[in-house]
């Protein structure tokens, strides 16, 4: 393998060197006629695409993904089909006309929060230029990371005006025997689609609850190994649409379906229309062991660099009332409670939600000013709608679907010492509803206002585009003891399950650390609720409980969320099952966190390893299950990197530790 040289940079940040491999140069002889290989840099995983008959001149396309160890292949993903249905031709039926050469990509760049600040992105890429019996010609893109596999297909530009996708034959094959972890996709109503509902764990290649399909991500254990793999899909832009699965996978193949025409209240099309040159997303495969998968940043690094100067984007925590009271933004004095209160812990942010355009005249005004004097930013809430929701009681709306007013809006917030919106009601995905996001993302940008997005997508990476972009919701979160009894029963179990998934994707707005009970009290244990910070990743951290319970606490469970981090340095699994367990430490600075949760429903025990520290002494501080599922017990001990010890919990418990250099 020769370098041949590099070319310029691309304007996604992406640096390509060139290597030429012998008998790959653009052009295939003999065996290289029927295969087309990618691996990765370290040569662990490898990608194969070929023709399902070789001896014909046209013939359907599959992919493989086998992990390679030594002289040992396992199979993680097998024959799976590729194709793409348009307007003007039906890319199933193909022949390869050319490979290129493969390309080394490396991406190194810097985020101000998510798993890990400084990243380094590192792949092998590949284009496979493949044409149909009518002359239409498409590009797909391969690239091979070591923590996972991707490809996009890329329409080239038509002499007769845009393309209209109308489907894909994508699919994803799970070897028989996998277990599985998915998201059944909601019917489209007037709260959905959200992607707010629990991972359903069986054996792969099941049917979906309902003709929706699975919601992204999907987690699979591959049959009798330690291997998974996470498949998803990145860098949705806003000519697209947003895909998922589709309900049935007959012989174990997931295919990719495009979202439903009812979402939206009906607005909207369903096919995506563009002019090429056209990049679609990328259908994403994150492998490797359970740590690979909760450690990795494949979806953000597939997105495109942030253009512009993001510096003013502070991540942080938030305090906000509605938990304790629904029309809490509409009372000029709950609000100033809540401020006082994130001032009090040394929170940067607390968010005014919906309806406070109702609360009375001037109480914005003096709210706003409190804040200033308390050294508090402020988030406002936002119905997105629009014609794509009648949500009507929750507002203000009709201030975010209009660009003018949108901008106005934006405009007027920044000089009030506004920091940033959250933005609720989205329910569909389709491309006209991906517009929407890009452009509510551009014109906050261009305020200097960071944004949550709830009732919203799964995230397919944007952050990295616009690191504005804090947080996400797209999940069945804390809110839900207000609303199902369901869900207060099943919490520990889904919270373990939501690192290996959701959370592996991008940041989850859960609001964690609900300690007061709601209609339907919860039956986690408080040590577990306040290990969710840790476990859960989000460049913002709501708070949502009151200032009572945040003060009864011990002091020591004080000191921690008064401290607790929401951008990190490195991001690790220690321990871990879906379901059962989630050990997840991180690192701020000098200082680790570690976070553990329980899921069952019996005592149980994380044996906690300290490799992961540098050498020499580290000051522990921990707060764990105490005698009783409210109680908390503190302790404090010098510990070294060679040290190991189990730490005990109740049934749906956790515990929480800091680590700090002596």
């Amino acid at each position: 393998m020769i370098e041949r040289g590099a070319v310029p940079a691309l304007r996604s940040g992406v640096i390509v060197v060139l290597l030429l491999i012998a008998g790959a140069a653009g052009r295939l002889t003999g065996q290289d006629r029927s295969t087309v290989t990618v691996s990765s840099p370290d040569g662990r995983l490898v990608m194969t695409f070929a023709p399902v008959n070789p001896g014909t001149r046209f013939s359907r396309w599959e992919y493989r993904l086998e992990a390679v160890d030594g002289t040992t292949r396992q199979v993680l993903l097998d024959r799976s089909p590729i194709g793409l249905q348009t307007d003007r031709a039906d890319f199933t039926e193909l022949r390869l006309e050319r490979a290129s050469e493969v390309r080394t990509v490396r991406d190194a760049y810097e985020m101000p929060h998510g798993k890990r600040r400084s990243r380094v992105h590192e792949a092998r890429e590949r284009d496979l230029h493949l044409a149909t019996s009518d002359g239409a010609r498409f590009t797909v893109t391969v690239r091979v990371a070591d923590d996972g596999a991707a490809f996009r297909y890329v329409l080239p530009e038509h002499p007769d005006g845009p393309w209209r996708v109308r489907g894909e034959h994508t699919g994803f094959a799970v070897p028989p025997g996998s277990r599985s972890w998915l998201l059944p996709h909601t019917t489209p109503g007037r709260w959905a689609p959200a992607y707010e509902d629990f991972f359903v764990e069986g054996n792969a290649g099941g049917s979906a609850p309902t003709e929706q399909g699975w919601s992204w991500p999907a987690l699979f254990q591959i049959r009798e190994s330690d291997r998974w793999v996470l498949v998803t899909e990145a860098a949705v832009g806003p000519r697209d649409a947003g895909t998922r699965l589709a309900a049935e996978a007959p012989n174990g193949v997931y295919r990719i379906r495009y979202p439903d025409p009812a979402e939206g209240l009906g607005q909207g099309e369903v096919a995506p229309t563009a002019a090429g040159p056209w990049g679609l997303p990328w259908r994403v495969v994150i492998a490797g062991s359970p740590g690979d998968v909760v450690s990795s940043t494949l979806v953000e690094d597939l997105n495109a660099a942030a253009d512009g100067d993001y510096s003013w984007v502070k991540p942080g925590r938030a305090s906000f009332g509605w938990w304790i009271d629904d029309d809490a933004s509409k009372k000029e004095e709950v609000l100033t409670k809540f401020i006082d209160l994130a001032a009090a812990m040394g929170w940067e942010y607390s968010l005014i939600d919906a309806n406070w355009h109702l609360a009375p005249d001037g109480a914005i005004d003096r709210v706003i000013a409190h804040a200033k004097e308390k050294n508090v930013g402020l988030f406002l809430w936002y119905n997105s709608g629009g014609p794509h929701n009648d949500v009507t009681e929750w507002g203000p709306r009709d201030r975010i679907f209009d660009p003018a007013a949108r901008r106005a809006e934006f405009a007027r917030l920044k000089p009030l010492g506004i920091a940033g919106v959250k933005v609720d009601f989205w329910h569909s995905d389709k491309p006209s509803l991906m517009a929407l996001y890009h452009d509510v993302l551009r014109d906050a940008a261009d305020a200097g206002l960071m944004v949550v997005l709830h009732g919203a997508t799964t995230p397919r990476g944007w952050s990295r585009t616009y690191p504005h972009l804090l947080s996400v919701e797209a999940v069945l979160a804390a809110e839900q003891y207000k609303y199902s009894e369901r869900f207060a029963k099943e919490a520990a179990r889904h919270n373990t399950i939501l690192p290996f998934t959701r959370n592996v994707i991008g940041p989850m707005d859960y609001t964690p650390v609900t300690l007061s009970d709601a209609k339907y009290p919860h039956e986690t244990t408080n040590a577990h609720e306040l290990a969710l910070p840790v476990i859960f990743e989000s460049g913002i951290v709501h708070f949502p409980d009151s200032p009572e319970a945040y003060n009864d606490l011990p002091p020591t469970a004080i000191e921690l969320l008064k401290a607790v981090p929401v951008a990190w340095d490195d991001t690790r699994l220690l321990d871990g099952e879906p379901g059962r367990l989630a050990v997840i430490a991180r690192r701020h600075g000098d200082t680790w966190w570690v976070g553990a949760i329980s899921g069952v429903d019996a005592p149980s025990s994380a044996s906690i390893e300290l490799s992961f520290l540098e050498k020499g002494e580290w000051e522990l501080t921990m707060v764990r299950d105490g005698g009783a599922p409210r109680h908390l017990m503190s302790e404090a001990a010098l510990v070294r990197p060679v040290d190991r010890f189990n730490v005990p919990m109740l049934p749906r418990g956790g515990f929480v530790m800091r680590l700090e250099p002596k």
